[in-house]
């Protein structure tokens, strides 16, 4: 198989239809949100803890709730909504994403707005594959935790040793299995319109009767990750430098005008870091898009 071909050919596709892009960004997931890690000391004398218990005992609950009460109901709303939309539009732009790239190759015309139907249609197949996935992982983790927890609290600490560590050498095979085989079952989910469990079967059997193929291409989307990771970080290193050293200057002639071409900036970068990021989502699936339909036409 020609691997640098589908390679560059992904990369062409991604040049020419700008509107993956768009996909890319909403298919990418939401941004994790780091943990506090704050330092909270306890109190280091009695009339310290003294104030703060008398503190919370004139806490006032309902006084709290009838002045913050809606304003909590609201917000607590409008995070509810705002994240099933953004699951939604996941979810969607990934068959979008898978489908387009299915008509490209086919030569067919597709813009955004057909890309979209596309991962509209396959919603729920979409939402059922992940969520089977999801439940097998869970049933893993527990056939894990549970049976070692449970020696341990009956004192067979030689038998939790034993059992945790071959429990975790299975979890572990069984979650480079689902990694290797998830993405073909979602293609597999969209494009051929199995059931949930017969895509993952066919998967399976696409990845074994492909592990060659299937382990070059995820070396060489490592490869281009780090390749990628390493010009990101020198290009950001350049262009933050020459930008902070012409912030400077302003600051040093206004501070007003050092502040706005600092939020211009900041608009820019965000601007340009999502862009870039959902191009390159864009391009890693569509490498395994048609490494798939390859390897399925030449079977």
């Amino acid at each position: 198989m020609d691997y640098f071909g589908i390679i560059k050919k992904a990369f062409k596709i991604n040049l020419k239809n700008k509107f993956l892009w768009i996909f890319g960004i909403l298919a990418g997931g939401a941004a994790g949100f780091n943990g506090m890690n704050g330092n909270f000391g306890s109190p280091s004398s009695n009339s310290t803890w003294s104030d703060m218990s008398k503190k919370f005992a004139d806490f006032d609950i309902t006084a709290f709730w009838a002045d913050h009460g809606a304003t909590i109901i609201f917000l607590t709303v409008l995070f509810t909504v705002l994240a099933i939309i953004f699951f939604v539009l996941n979810l969607t732009s990934q068959g979008a994403l898978i489908g387009s790239v299915e008509k490209i190759e086919a030569d067919e015309k597709v813009d955004f707005s057909k890309g979209f139907s596309i991962g509209w249609k396959n919603f729920w197949r979409v939402w059922a594959l992940n969520i089977t996935i999801l439940l097998a992982i869970l049933l893993g983790l527990c056939l894990l935790v549970i049976p070692t927890c449970l020696l341990v609290i009956a004192g067979a600490y030689v038998s939790a040793t034993v059992i945790g560590i071959l429990m975790f050498v299975v979890n572990l095979a069984f979650w480079i299995v689902i990694s290797f085989i998830s993405p073909y079952a979602l293609r597999i989910v969209i494009l051929r319109k199995l059931t949930i469990f017969q895509s993952l079967r066919q998967a399976l059997h696409f990845v074994r009767d492909n592990l060659a193929e299937v382990v070059v291409i995820y070396l060489l989307l490592a490869a281009i990750g780090i390749a990628v990771g390493l010009g990101v970080a020198i290009a950001a290193v350049i262009i933050i430098g020459l930008l902070f050293a012409i912030g400077y200057g302003l600051f040093l002639a206004s501070l007003t005008a050092a502040v706005f071409y600092g939020l211009i900036v900041a608009f820019i970068l965000v601007l340009a870091i999502i862009a870039f990021s959902g191009a390159y989502s864009s391009f890693q699936s569509t490498v395994l898009t048609l490494t798939y339909l390859k390897l399925v036409n030449r079977n």
